[in-house]
């Protein structure tokens, strides 16, 4: 089963993550995001969070679809993943999880480290890219041109790519900035490492 999680960073704007929006088989919204799906008159299957952020008045018109949860030792996000977890969902997409505050973008970003380690996908979209979390060695999609990075939080796996413009021979990535703005040769790269890991793939859309 397949969830879409909106999350109250800057929301999309192409018409084909809109799309995603008011064609999902189940979508739950984290707090405040509400108030964008409101102006298109999309109506979630849930709206969750610590509720710091949704109008009062949004509150009590979606009241049946309200799941509060005050703790704070997790961000929107993540009460959204789990609470779909928990209902059986094991693939996701997460919209609306980039943008306004970097910091936030950044710990979003992270979590997918962990979401994708218990769910069979998981994909993170914006207007201008997608990240995915992937078990190494693997092969991604990608088409000639496309901008590539690769982000490694373990900086003792060494990293070999195939069909990248610039090529890893047993890299260590060090600094997130080690494995930026690369480029994909054609339809598919492979990605291998010495041992077990983890890795997120950015891909950046294509002009036109």
């Amino acid at each position: 089963m397949r969830a879409v999680i909106l999350a109250n960073g800057e929301f999309p704007k192409k018409s084909q993550l809109v799309e995603e929006l008011r064609s999902a088989e189940f979508l739950i919204v984290c707090d405040g995001a509400i108030v964008h799906l409101e102006s298109l008159g999309i109506l979630p299957d849930v709206i969750i969070g610590d509720l710091d952020s949704i109008p009062l008045e949004l509150q009590k018109k979606y009241a049946s679809q309200v799941v509060r949860i005050s703790e704070q030792m997790s961000n929107d996000l993540s009460k959204a993943f789990y609470f779909c977890l928990h209902k059986g969902f094991d693939e996701f997409l997460i919209l609306g999880a980039t943008g306004k505050r970097e910091d936030h973008a950044l710990g979003n970003i992270s979590l997918l480290y962990e979401y994708a380690q218990q769910c069979k996908s998981i994909v993170m979209k914006s207007d201008y890219g997608e990240f995915e979390a992937l078990r190494l060695p693997c092969k991604v999609s990608s088409q000639k041109g496309m901008q590539i990075s690769l982000f490694c939080f373990d900086t003792q796996v060494r990293i070999t790519s195939t069909n990248l413009k610039y090529p890893l021979n047993q890299l260590s990535l060090h600094l997130l900035a080690n494995g930026t703005l690369n480029e994909a040769m054609g339809e598919e790269f492979e990605l291998q490492s010495d041992r077990e890991a983890w890795m997120i793939v950015y891909k950046a859309l294509l002009e036109g």
